[in-house]
């Protein structure tokens, strides 16, 4: 693919050497890790439960603040409430970084970095952020979610972060491992292994489509098909990005993976 060979990882800018873009990049990294662990480390479950319940849902059940657990804690409604709020504090960021990141003008003019379009179709390579950086926000909210700094670093484990990742960014990479994890859930009625499976699935996807664009398979408009239109870009940093949310869901899941070895694990009740 012409447009993907031009696609350099680091540009220079206005005469700027090559350390100066690398060391700009891992500034910008650092940033981001920064405002996602944060924005990862809000315990919505801890909260709500502690406010509208006066419980710590972390006592009960499995022990998490996830949204599974807190369903169980304090009902399914509140349960949907958290996996929702957990899913959207990496959206809501994910998406301001990639507006600041794609959109802010400097350097006479400039942006920190092209949109997908302006590189895959019109070739622009000239940014001092040339490949999508925002996908590190996708690791840092997940290491919040599981590690708290608000929740003495006791949090869930790590699946409405995930799917927040997939459904906000993919409706092909979000949506369909989706539906596949409902259909385990009402086949072995195992919550955690249909999340460790459905995440494994996602990730299977997002590689294929990433090799799929790596490969020139997919150029053009058609880079952003799986996707909102023309925004977040899917390619190998992103699967990336996957990669390491799903490792990380399947180890906090650990315990979970022993208890289905042994037997002993949790079936649901609600799903016929």
């Amino acid at each position: 693919m012409e447009n993907v060979a031009k696609l350099k990882l680091f540009s220079k800018i206005n005469n700027g050497s090559k350390m100066d873009i690398i060391l700009y990049n891992i500034a910008v990294a650092i940033i981001l890790l920064i405002v996602s662990y944060l924005a990862g480390s809000i315990p919505n479950a801890i909260w709500i439960g502690k406010v509208f319940f006066n419980k710590d849902p972390r006592d009960f059940g499995s022990g998490n603040a996830g949204g599974t657990n807190a369903g169980r804690v304090f009902g399914k409604r509140v349960g949907v409430l958290v996996i929702f709020l957990d899913a959207m504090k990496l959206v809501i960021p994910l998406y301001i970084a990639w507006l600041v990141l794609t959109k802010a003008p400097i350097y006479h003019g400039s942006p920190l970095m092209y949109t997908v379009q302006e590189i895959y179709v019109e070739g622009k390579t000239d940014a001092i952020i040339s490949w999508p950086i925002y996908w590190v926000m996708a690791v840092g909210c997940g290491i919040g979610h599981c590690f708290p700094i608000f929740a003495g670093f006791r949090g869930g484990k790590n699946v409405s972060s995930y799917h927040g990742l997939g459904i906000g960014s993919s409706w092909l990479i979000g949506f369909v491992p989706g539906l596949a994890f409902l259909g385990i859930l009402k086949w072995k009625k195992y919550v955690s292994l249909a999340s460790i499976v459905t995440a494994w699935f996602g990730v299977l996807l997002s590689w294929i489509w990433a090799i799929l664009i790596l490969t020139g398979v997919v150029h053009g408009e058609m880079v952003w098909f799986v996707t909102y239109g023309p925004a977040l870009e899917c390619n190998y940093v992103y699967a990336m990005a996957m990669t390491f949310m799903a490792t990380l869901l399947t180890i906090q899941h650990r315990s979970n993976i022993q208890r289905l070895r042994d037997g002993t694990e949790r079936k649901i009740t609600w799903m016929k």
